[in-house]
């Protein structure tokens, strides 16, 4: 009976890995749109940036390495798109096939939204802009109003850091420039 079991679940195993695979590298236009919270104006030149990440879950943790990042300015419209892969999320069949086959699997992108003066995306730690709705962004069409930053103390506390990971840096020229020319206005030390 076992055995039998066995090779039901061996070719089950097997389709589930190869879908999950394909429906990880399928591409996906991801796009939205950044606004002023108090104006409700577009917001031109934020940077946007997107990291994808792999992951792979052994019995014992999780790791995860950067596996590409691209970046775009906002128009005038404060409109961006990024094209890529679309990635799994959490809970996924992915996370699952990385542990039955000890590979690697691509996550959804995770963004990054910055302009300086405002409030970014993803906010950590910045109590002027705990009001902002959402915490983290999807790339599926929503607009992102990013709240002004009244006082330097506030702007320094927003400055993000890049995305490191293995050729991570040369692939966010945009923004490590608009990180460093923000810490120049705030005296301080570039990256």
């Amino acid at each position: 009976m076992a055995s039998a079991f066995r090779c039901i679940l061996v070719p089950i195993v097997i389709a589930v890995c190869f879908i999950a695979t394909a429906q990880c590298a399928r591409a996906k236009t991801f796009w939205g749109k950044v606004i002023d919270a108090e104006t409700k104006e577009p917001i031109e030149g934020a940077v946007v940036v997107a990291a994808w990440k792999e992951e792979l879950t052994t019995a014992t943790a999780t790791h995860t390495r950067v596996k590409d990042v691209k970046e775009v300015l906002t128009d005038k419209n404060g409109e961006w798109s990024i094209e890529g892969p679309s990635g799994g999320g959490i809970g996924d069949t992915k996370a699952i096939t990385s542990f039955l086959t000890g590979k690697w699997f691509l996550k959804r992108p995770e963004f990054i939204v910055f302009k300086s003066g405002y409030c970014p995306c993803p906010v950590v730690g910045i109590e002027a802009c705990y009001k902002m709705r959402p915490g983290s962004l999807d790339g599926d069409g929503e607009i992102l109003e990013l709240p002004k930053l009244k006082n330097k103390k506030d702007r320094w506390q927003a400055v993000p850091g890049p995305i490191t990971g293995e050729g991570a840096l040369e692939k966010q020229k945009e923004f490590m420039q608009k990180i460093n020319e923000e810490r120049r206005n705030l005296g301080l030390q570039e990256y």
